[in-house]
C-alpha cells in the first residue's frame, strides 16, 4: 500500500507596477542629469528620493502590501522588480509589517529588459532550486518577413522548484512582451516567448509532460477572450492550444470577472496575468477557484465597484495597473 500525501500551496502572481529602487524610468532624463551623488545637501537629496524613488513611495507600496495581505499567499511571483534592493526594502519595510509574516526565501535575477524590470520569487517555503533561460536566443521572424537573431525573453522565463513538506512544485515564471506598438505587431515574439517556454518544459519532461506537475504563471501581456467571447489572435497559442496546459481563471463562472487588467484608452477589460496548470496539475484542482484581487485598483477602473484601500486615487496611489490573481494549488 502506497500513501500518496497531497500538499498545498498558495500561490500569487501579481505585476506590481515598477518596483524601482531607482528613478522611475518615465524620468530617465532627470537621471542623467543628476545622480545622488551630485546633490550637495542631505535634505535636497531626500527630497529626490522622496519625489523618485517608487520603491519608497509610501502609498503606493502600502497599497501593494495590503493587496498581498488579501490574498495571504506562500508563495508570492512578482514581475517588474529592479532588483535584491528593491525586494527586501518592499519586503522588510512594507510587507512583513503589514502583512505579519515573513517571507525568507527570496529570488530574483536581473534579465534581459533594458528598463531594468525583473521577475522576482517571494516565499515562506524554500525555493529548492531555480534556472534562469533569459540567454537564450533564436531567429525572431518579424512580421515584414525579416529574421533576426536575439534573446527570445523579453525578461526572462525563471524556473523555480518550490518545496513544501516533501513534495515540490516546478512553477515558470515569465514576463512577456507586452502590447505597445500595437498587438498585432508585437505577438510574433510572444508567442515566440511562449513556444520557448514550451521546449523547456519538454527539454525537462520529456515530450509529453501532460503527466507532470507544473505551473507557468506571471504577465504574459496577452489576452484569449473579451468577457468571455474567444479571441484567437494572440501570441500565447504554444502554451494553450492541444490541451498543454489550463487557464486556472477559466473556473471563474462570471465571464466578466476574470479581468485583471485594464486599458484605459480603449477602455478595455482584460485578463493578461496567468495560472496555467499542467494537465496533471489541473485534474487535481479540478474545484480550485482562483480569486482576483481589486482593491489596489484606482478609480479610473470603474467596472470594479467593491472596496478600495485608503486613500487610493482616480488614477494614483494604487497598487499597481495589474491585478494579482491567487490560489490555493494542490500537487
Amino acid at each position: 500500500l502506497i500513501t500518496i500525501y497531497m500538499t498545498n500551496l498558495r500561490i500569487m502572481t501579481f505585476n506590481a507596477e515598477n518596483m524601482l529602487a531607482r528613478f522611475n524610468f518615465r524620468e530617465w532624463e532627470k537621471e542623467r542629469l543628476a545622480t545622488l551623488l551630485d546633490i550637495d545637501s542631505d535634505m535636497e537629496r531626500a527630497n529626490l528620493i522622496r519625489t523618485h524613488w517608487n520603491v519608497i513611495n509610501e502609498e503606493n507600496r502600502v497599497a501593494t502590501a495590503l493587496t498581498i495581505r488579501k490574498g495571504n499567499p506562500d508563495t508570492i511571483f512578482l514581475q517588474e522588480v529592479e532588483n535584491m534592493i528593491s525586494l527586501k526594502a518592499f519586503h522588510d519595510r512594507y510587507l512583513r509589517r503589514i502583512v505579519g509574516r515573513q517571507y525568507p526565501h527570496m529570488m530574483l535575477v536581473e534579465a534581459n529588459d533594458p528598463r531594468g524590470i525583473n521577475v522576482a520569487v517571494l516565499s515562506r517555503y524554500k525555493i529548492n532550486s531555480s534556472t534562469s533561460h533569459q540567454e537564450i536566443e533564436k531567429d525572431i521572424i518579424n512580421p515584414d518577413g525579416t529574421v533576426r537573431r536575439e534573446r527570445v525573453f523579453r525578461r526572462d522565463c525563471l524556473e523555480v522548484d518550490i518545496k513544501k513538506d516533501s513534495n515540490i512544485i516546478p512553477v515558470f515564471l515569465c514576463h512577456f512582451k507586452s502590447m505597445i506598438g500595437g498587438r498585432a505587431e508585437t505577438r510574433h515574439i510572444r508567442e515566440a516567448e511562449a513556444a520557448t517556454v514550451k521546449e523547456i518544459i519538454a527539454d525537462r519532461f520529456g515530450p509529453d509532460p501532460s503527466g507532470d506537475d507544473w505551473i507557468v504563471l506571471g504577465d504574459l501581456n496577452d489576452y484569449t477572450e473579451t468577457d468571455g467571447t474567444p479571441d484567437t489572435d494572440h501570441g500565447l497559442h504554444p502554451l494553450l492550444d492541444n490541451d498543454f496546459s489550463f487557464n486556472l481563471v477559466q473556473h471563474i463562472n462570471n465571464p466578466k470577472d476574470r479581468w485583471t487588467h485594464y486599458y484605459q484608452d480603449d477602455d478595455t477589460y482584460h485578463q493578461l496575468d496567468y495560472l496555467l496548470l499542467s494537465p496533471s496539475l489541473k485534474d487535481k484542482n479540478q474545484n480550485t477557484v482562483p480569486e482576483i484581487i481589486r482593491d489596489g485598483q484606482p478609480y479610473r477602473v470603474e467596472r470594479y465597484r467593491g472596496d478600495r484601500w485608503p486613500r487610493t486615487g482616480y488614477d494614483r496611489p494604487k497598487a499597481s495597473d495589474h491585478c494579482p490573481v491567487v490560489a490555493s494549488i494542490v500537487f
